[in-house]
């Protein structure tokens, strides 16, 4: 198993833009928290924000960052959610894996001459799928959120699976390669999951790769095609997740018809808090949203309680 970006930052680009940052931020608070908690409070935010950025820009999804009142006695908090790349199936020959539970069981044909090097193919004939692997929640809990990507090559148009992950994820294209994604989401207070779905009125590109995105954050669900997204739903409610989950692409009864090269699964996930000075409390919880550009999708007023409302 191995990990790496197909376009933007690497990782460790971004660790190390955020890293300088932080640095810097730090630097910063030394002066300015002499001299106004206003002022540490923005330098905080202002930095999370910038790591929400580089995270929605390097990957290509939205993201957040979310200031919380401290509970009882404690500090506000502030943190950016960031995407954190749990795996990547290269489908190279040889490849190694950290650990047997990583280790896919492969089917399909081998093909060469992939988009980053080797791909698979469907074999007809083959009862398997492309590819078999158990997720289990010790090495991706997809519960706060996930994206999949895919690198894909169709041949031609028809009805396909392209990936199954129940009961979470059932990805589809109809006859005019349209894909639609199904997720069972945990939404607060149901006695139990809820189906929602997510398509696209656009069809897969015939005869050249391209990288299919399937996000689902918690807030909504969407598919995004080489960074532009094709859909977009509401789904409030965190992914559902079981013990294990059989992870299969290209399932044999409805093979994907052309090529598969890089699997890609990202998981969520919030950066550690940061905490804003204590006499400083906001009078909700604040939302800022950017998209998969790093753009703001709102910049709400921040309100911070006075000394007597916080009596």
């Amino acid at each position: 198993m191995c990990c790496s970006a197909s376009r933007g930052f690497t990782l460790l680009e971004l660790m190390i833009v955020i890293g300088v940052l932080s640095v810097l931020m730090g630097f910063a608070l030394g002066f300015v928290g002499k001299v106004d908690p206003n002022l540490v409070a923005a330098s905080v935010l202002a930095g999370e924000r910038r790591s929400a950025q580089l995270t929605a820009r390097a990957e290509g999804v939205p993201t957040e960052v979310v200031l919380r009142p401290g509970v009882g006695n404690q500090a506000a908090t502030v943190q950016s959610r960031l995407l954190q790349p749990v795996l990547t199936f290269h489908f190279e020959p040889g490849q190694e894996y950290l650990d047997d539970v990583l280790r896919p069981t492969l089917g399909g044909s081998d093909v060469p001459n992939g988009r980053f090097g080797h791909a698979r193919r469907p074999r007809q004939g083959d009862r398997n799928p492309l590819l078999h692997w158990l997720l289990t929640p010790s090495i991706a809990d997809l519960r706060d959120g996930f994206v999949v990507r895919v690198d894909l090559w169709c041949d031609e148009r028809g009805h396909a699976t392209l990936l199954r992950l129940p009961p979470t994820l059932d990805v589809q294209v109809d006859a005019q390669l349209r894909p639609r994604a199904r997720l069972k989401v945990q939404r607060q207070g149901d006695s139990g999951p809820v189906s929602i779905g997510v398509g696209s009125e656009l069809p897969l590109p015939v005869r050249r790769w391209c990288t299919l995105d399937i996000g689902c954050d918690g807030q909504h669900a969407w598919l995004a095609l080489d960074g532009r997204e094709l859909g977009r739903t509401v789904a409030d409610g965190g992914p559902q997740q079981d013990e294990p989950m059989p992870l299969e692409l290209s399932p044999a009864e409805a093979p994907w018809p052309g090529m598969i090269d890089e699997l890609r699964l990202y998981i969520f996930t919030y950066a550690p808090p940061q905490t804003l000075p204590i006499q400083l409390q906001p009078a909700q919880v604040y939302r800022f949203g950017y998209d998969q550009h790093g753009e703001s999708l709102g910049e709400p007023e921040v309100r911070y309680l006075t000394a007597e409302e916080m009596q």
